[in-house]
């Protein structure tokens, strides 16, 4: 290594940086076969804590007979998981552009399994409860922070395309959870306690097979590594790393990375795609509430049984992945005709599309539930929700990296704060709107909601690029 790290300008000779836009260094540039390895290992960290959020509420019956509580109270240990979820990544994604990815995602991850221990090992219910937050908190990590792992590895012409295969793995999660929480619901005894013993070994197996396998992609931390071997090796103590020179003070570390993700989430970007997002993260939960409801209670069908028409939901998601697929094609072409330049309102166009599949999808749902119509229509139409619900947030994903490349983590952890929240409370009025006023008009109303949030994308990909144009956290895509 020598001083051709410098940025060219002559302003820092000793100024590291990547060597060309192909040096094979920088993570843009690793073979494929390994990019995609480190995109399917974060996707695995981000599963397990997808499927122990839903996994817990197929299994709230037994914990409510233990501890003589109400259903709905036994089921709040979902709400205070999904509730840790959303504050967990603004504290990690800050950590993940100052230390790292790993260091930002699997320490925390590791953490999020010993906490499933605890729950199920917890001798009373205020127990269950702080351990299922504590593990929300520390098992949300991988849910924001890979997003910015995505930007590292990928260039735009592809990061969708990698962004769907991600999201099935991702997506298959909350359906899968119920199935298999339904399972360890049917053991004589103490099956609750299992499906907390089986997050948590899932956990600490995967957090093995990730710390010595996965390497480290966030630019600025590889060229400060980078830095710091050619000091050793020259003796010129002169290299640097421009993240060298930020300030890691603790009063830095919170009056600017850990306070970013709320700046970032009052502006009309951010606040506007995280809104959308939150909205249909917390239908996608709501679906897993309705099916037991649906197929339980209307049509009678067996516990565990009455959970596999959520697997639609996993059907609906490869249909929508493969609108994300043909959209990615499009913003492929887009982008050559622009020298590479990125366009983040073209990563709307099949998000345009899904803003329609989720409305039609929850009406179809809700008024063939009856068990006079075939089982056949409302899976149908948990296919059709599904499907827009994945175009819709991949959409949000992507518009978001593409507006602030540096930042792509914070602004996702933004997104994930509110989509926390809201699915936190979608399960808890979900089960007492669809039991109250039924399934049909329970659908009904959200899916007029829906309808509402149609407007989103057309205004953003009308508009959006003036809005960014204000926007100081974007300043690198204008």
């Amino acid at each position: 290594m020598n001083d051709s790290t410098n940025d060219g300008t002559g302003s820092d000779k000793f100024l590291v940086t990547f060597n060309g836009d192909d040096d094979p260094y920088c993570p843009l540039n690793w073979p494929f076969g390994k990019r995609a390895y480190t995109t399917f290992a974060y996707a695995f960290c981000t599963f397990g804590p997808q499927v122990a959020s839903s996994m817990y509420g197929q299994v709230s019956q037994e914990i409510a007979v233990e501890y003589g509580k109400s259903t709905i109270v036994a089921t709040l240990g979902v709400s205070t998981f999904l509730l840790g979820v959303g504050f967990g990544p603004m504290v990690f994604a800050p950590i993940s552009e100052v230390y790292g990815r790993k260091m930002g995602v699997l320490v925390p991850f590791f953490l999020s399994g010993i906490f499933a221990f605890g729950c199920g090992a917890a001798s009373n219910f205020q127990t269950v409860l702080v351990m299922r937050f504590f593990q929300g908190l520390f098992g949300g990590a991988p849910i924001a922070n890979t997003g910015g792992v995505l930007g590292d590895i990928w260039r735009p012409n592809t990061r969708a395309i990698a962004l769907v295969f991600y999201s099935f793995v991702v997506t298959g999660g909350p359906p899968l959870g119920s199935v298999q929480g339904a399972a360890f619901s049917t053991l004589a005894k103490n099956g609750w306690r299992w499906s907390q013993y089986y997050s948590g070994i899932y956990t600490v197996v995967l957090f093995a097979l990730a710390i010595t396998t996965i390497p480290e992609t966030y630019h600025p931390v590889l060229l400060a590594r980078k830095a710091k071997r050619l000091r050793i090796d020259t003796g010129n103590w002169a290299y640097h790393a421009k993240h060298e020179e930020l300030d890691f003070t603790v009063t830095e570390m919170i009056t600017k990375h850990f306070m970013r993700p709320f700046a970032m989430l009052l502006t009309p970007i951010v606040t506007s795609m995280s809104v959308y997002g939150s909205f249909v993260f917390g239908i996608l939960y709501l679906g897993v509430v309705a099916v037991p409801v649906t197929f339980t209670d209307v049509r009678g069908w067996g516990s565990v049984v009455a959970t596999l028409p959520s697997l639609a939901i996993f059907v609906g998601v490869v249909v929508g992945g493969g609108l994300n697929i043909l959209g990615s094609l499009h913003y492929a072409k887009v982008l050559a005709a622009k020298n590479g330049t990125p366009v983040p309102e073209e990563r709307l166009a099949a998000m345009k599309v899904g803003s329609f599949l989720m409305p039609i999808g929850l009406f179809i749902f809700g008024w063939t539930s009856p068990d006079r119509y075939s089982w056949f229509a409302p899976v149908v139409g948990l296919t059709l929700l599904a499907a827009g619900f994945l175009t819709v947030f991949q959409g949000c994903i992507n518009y978001l990296v593409d507006s602030f490349p540096r930042y792509a983590a914070s602004a996702i952890a933004a997104t994930t704060f509110l989509r926390s929240c809201s699915a936190a409370a979608f399960p808890i009025f979900g089960h007492i709107m669809f039991t109250k006023i039924g399934v049909p008009w329970g659908a009904s109303i959200i899916g007029f909601v829906a309808i509402a949030m149609i407007p989103i994308p057309f205004f953003f990909y009308q508009f959006g690029a003036t809005i960014r144009a204000r926007n100081p956290y974007s300043n690198q895509v204008m």
